[in-house]
């Protein structure tokens, strides 16, 4: 893995696994040494990153906003 710039921030070392020219997929645990011949592919997939962003966030407190003014009415409602 060195030699091809080693992994990235956001590898998920412990799922890589290796495609061989013959089509065979190999899973490689921990770091134990497979045999790597010229044309295997070595797949390391990337980790998912779970974010909230802004969109998310101004969608929870829009909800939460009009929540709080229906029982506000409610209970405006009730006390007459």
């Amino acid at each position: 893995m060195n030699q091809a710039g080693g992994y990235s921030d956001n590898a998920k070392k412990s799922k890589k696994f290796i495609v061989y020219m013959n089509g065979e997929v190999t899973r490689v645990k921990g770091n134990a040494k497979k045999q790597i011949e010229p044309g295997c592919e070595i797949i390391v997939p990337s980790k998912s990153k779970k974010r909230t962003n802004v969109g998310e966030i101004l969608g929870y407190a829009t909800s939460f906003s009009s929540l709080g003014m229906m029982i506000a009415s409610i209970a405006n409602l009730i006390k007459k």
